[in-house]
């Protein structure tokens, strides 16, 4: 009998995907695509933007940018969703604040080989290119980091009133 009851239940990992996909945490993470998007073109490609320097891998690399917020967003609050059942469980803490760093490493490298990896393998590192390189993997972290907090804040809106 605890075996059909077990069989009833969607696996954890469901339950995640459907908290994570629900309309709030999606469009809170359409919102954050578009202003860390924004901010990540700017910071990425601004000084060409601004100065007429428009090729085909700018335009490429400035639509593809914001793909990358919305995905670390949905990450964050995957990772960050839990299986528990009390919201209180899944308030953004240490753990939540590890995990942002590991996606702020892997994320930022990513992030860093696609902007400025033909200037790297170049060697024509200037000070804006190295100040683009420390700053990129904060955006990550900020980003998995709010991803935690919507997993958090849709567990307690999903939470029946008291």
């Amino acid at each position: 009998m605890a075996i059909d009851a077990h069989a009833a239940q969607p696996a954890p990992w469901r339950k995640r995907l459907a908290a994570v996909f629900s309309g709030q945490v999606i469009r809170k993470s359409i919102i954050a695509a578009v202003l860390v998007g924004s901010l990540l073109i700017l910071l990425n490609q601004g000084d060409l933007l601004f100065s007429g320097q428009i090729t085909g891998r700018v335009i490429i690399k400035s639509l593809i940018t914001p793909l990358i917020p919305f995905c670390v967003t949905m990450l964050g609050a995957f990772l960050n969703s839990g299986s528990s059942t009390r919201p209180e469980d899944l308030r953004p803490g240490w753990a939540a604040v590890r995990r942002s760093l590991i996606i702020a490493a892997i994320v930022g490298s990513v992030i860093i080989i696609v902007n400025q990896g033909d200037l790297i393998i170049s060697g024509n590192i200037s000070p804006l290119t190295r100040f683009k390189i420390g700053i990129t993997p904060c955006v990550p972290f900020c980003v998995s980091l709010y991803g935690a907090y919507l997993a958090y804040r849709n567990a307690l809106a999903s939470q029946p009133p008291a």
